[in-house]
């Protein structure tokens, strides 16, 4: 009955693992713009969307708008979002990339690229994405289960 929960729990604790690594590579590679992993995840979301309200990036994020809202107002201050207009609310506005900001991110993406290209991949681009496959369709089941502690 429960065969697959060892399984499982090393698939998570690896999935962990890489999480941390990537958190603090990305920290180490963005240091000298002064970008740190959480600005650089809410500004790679803005630039894929194309522009989210705060609570949007708190649910995406499991966390509370008040953590979002915190990284929001730096990233503002830098001048790499502003807020627009939300045609379906009046008072949550969409936060979008400045010019500086989408500058920002495609320096970050090509700095990450030169790095993946000087160490290298243990997988082949096929392999990447049957993984991203299979953790997307693991993800999408936890979001489907109901889940209420």
């Amino acid at each position: 009955m429960y065969e697959l929960a060892a399984p499982y729990q090393e698939l998570y604790e690896e999935i962990r693992k890489l999480h941390n690594r990537l958190r603090w590579l990305g920290d180490q590679i963005h240091a000298a713009d002064g970008q740190t992993s959480a600005k650089r995840s809410l500004l790679i979301s803005l630039h894929r969307e194309g522009g989210c309200t705060v609570p949007e990036l708190a649910r995406e994020r499991l966390v509370s708008r008040q953590i979002i809202q915190t990284q929001i107002n730096l990233l503002q201050e830098e001048g790499l979002v502003v807020p627009r207009a939300n045609p379906r609310h009046k008072r949550s506005k969409c936060m979008a990339l400045t010019r500086k900001g989408r500058e920002a991110v495609e320096k970050m993406l090509a700095r990450e690229a030169a790095l993946l290209e000087d160490i290298g991949s243990p997988l082949n681009a096929k392999e990447v994405l049957i993984t991203a496959g299979h953790l997307a369709t693991i993800r999408k089941h936890l979001e489907s289960s109901d889940f209420d502690s």
